[in-house]
C-alpha cells in the first residue's frame, strides 16, 4: 500500500507540476541583472558609471510612470519576444506613455535568433505591428542564402547620415542559431524612417517613428547591446548616441525585466518554474515518508468478527445479580435449587425430608451423614 501511495504521489507531481530546467539546458533571459552573454548587466553598470539613473521595471506598463523621477525624456528598453507577454491594455498604456514625450527602444529578435527567443511569446508579430505599425513578413530561405543562415554574426550598416549613427559604421548582432530571413513592411499612409540595413541582404533593420511628442526606435536584431555583443564593432557607440539623443537631463533608462520573467507580482509561470517550489515539495514528501515509516507504528488490522467470551458473559451476569439480589434471598434460592437437584424424581407424591434425601443418595457417604 505504501508503494502504491508513493507511486500515485509521484504520478501526480509529474502530470500537474511543470519542471524547472536543469543547468545544462537553462535558457538565459535578457535581464538587466544577468551577467551571462545574453544579459544587459554590462550596459546597466556602464550607465551607472555615467551617472545616468537606471530602473529595473518589475511591474506591468501601467506602473511605469511611478518608477520615474520625471514624466518625460525617459527611455524604455524592451526586448522581444517576451517571456511574460504584455496584455493589450498594457500596450495601450505604453503607447500613451510614449506619446507624452518618452522614447521606446525595441530590440526585437526578428533577423537574429538568440536561444531565449525560441519559447517566448508566439504573438510577437502582432505586438510589433500594434506598437510600430510595421507588418512582419517571413521570407522563404533560398540556396544563395545558405551561408548567411549558418553565420553566427549579422552585420548592420547605416543607410545615411543621422545623429543616432554618428561615428557608427557597423552594428553587429551575435546569433548562436541561424539568422532569419524576414522583412518588415511599413503602412501605406506613413513610411517609418529607415536608418540601417543588413549588410548581406539589404533588408532594413533599424527604424525611427514619431509618436506624438515621443518616438519609437525599432531594431530587428536584439543582441547588439547584450553583454556578449556590446563591445563588438560600433555597438557601444550606437548605444551612447541613443542615450545622448533620446534622454533629457535627469532622465531615467528603464529595462523591461518584468516581461522577461523578473516580476515583483504574482506570475503563475514563474511560480511553477521556480526550482525552490519543487525543492520544497520534495522535502515535504521526504519528511512525510520518514515520519510514516520511522516514527509512527503500523496500525494492526482489526477483524470485523469478534467471538464472544462465554466466561466473561457469565461473570458479567453474576456481577449484575450480586449487586441487585439481597444475599439472604440468594442463599435461599441456592439451597432450594440444591434440594431440587438432590431429590429430583425420588418422591413425586410428597416433599421428602432432608435426611431422607441424604440416606437415599449414594453420593453421600456414611462418614458424611454421621458428621
Amino acid at each position: 500500500m505504501l508503494a502504491l501511495a508513493a507511486g500515485a504521489l509521484g504520478l501526480f507531481y509529474i502530470l500537474f507540476f511543470p519542471k524547472p530546467r536543469t543547468n545544462s539546458d537553462e535558457i538565459v533571459r535578457p535581464l538587466s541583472s544577468e551577467s551571462r552573454p545574453e544579459g544587459y548587466l554590462a550596459v546597466w553598470r556602464w550607465l551607472g558609471e555615467q551617472h545616468i539613473r537606471t530602473v529595473s521595471l518589475r511591474y506591468r506598463y501601467d506602473r511605469l510612470p511611478t518608477q520615474l523621477s520625471k514624466p518625460t525624456g525617459n527611455l524604455l528598453l524592451v526586448t522581444l519576444p517576451q517571456w511574460v507577454p504584455a496584455r493589450t491594455a498594457e500596450l495601450e498604456k505604453l503607447e500613451g506613455w510614449v506619446e507624452r514625450g518618452n522614447t521606446l527602444l525595441i530590440m526585437a529578435a526578428i533577423h537574429d535568433t538568440p536561444p531565449w527567443s525560441l519559447d517566448a511569446d508566439p504573438l510577437v508579430k502582432e505586438k510589433v505591428e500594434q506598437l510600430t505599425g510595421l507588418h512582419l513578413e517571413t521570407l522563404p530561405a533560398e540556396k544563395a542564402d545558405l551561408q548567411a543562415l549558418l553565420a553566427d554574426r549579422l552585420d548592420v550598416v547605416p543607410r545615411g547620415e543621422h545623429p543616432l549613427l554618428a561615428g557608427v559604421r557597423h552594428i553587429t548582432a551575435a546569433s548562436k542559431l541561424p539568422v532569419r530571413n524576414a522583412r518588415l513592411n511599413g503602412p501605406d499612409d506613413s513610411m517609418p524612417f529607415e536608418l540601417a540595413t543588413r549588410a548581406d541582404s539589404g533588408e532594413a533593420t533599424l527604424w525611427l517613428m514619431r509618436r506624438g511628442a515621443g518616438q519609437i526606435l525599432l531594431s530587428s536584431v536584439s543582441s547588439p547591446f547584450s553583454n556578449g555583443a556590446v563591445t563588438l564593432t560600433d555597438n557601444a557607440r550606437f548605444l551612447a548616441n541613443i542615450i545622448a539623443w533620446c534622454c533629457g537631463p535627469g532622465a531615467t533608462v528603464v529595462f523591461d525585466d518584468a516581461h522577461q520573467g523578473a516580476t515583483a507580482y504574482y506570475d503563475e509561470r514563474a511560480f511553477f518554474a521556480d526550482p525552490r517550489l519543487h525543492h520544497t515539495l520534495g522535502w515535504v514528501v521526504f519528511l512525510w515518508l520518514a515520519l510514516v515509516l520511522g516514527a509512527l507504528p503500523l496500525r494492526a488490522v482489526q477483524r470485523s468478527w469478534q467471538p464472544l467470551d462465554e466466561g466473561a458473559y457469565i461473570e458479567a451476569s453474576a456481577r449484575y445479580f450480586a449487586h441487585v439480589v439481597p444475599p439472604h434471598e440468594a442463599a435461599q434460592r441456592l439451597i432450594e435449587s440444591f434440594l431440587r437437584r438432590l431429590g429430583a424424581g425420588t418422591h413425586p407424591d410428597r416433599e421428602p425430608a432432608l435426611w431422607e434425601l441424604f440416606d437415599e443418595d449414594s453420593r453421600v457417604l456414611d462418614p458424611q451423614r454421621r458428621a
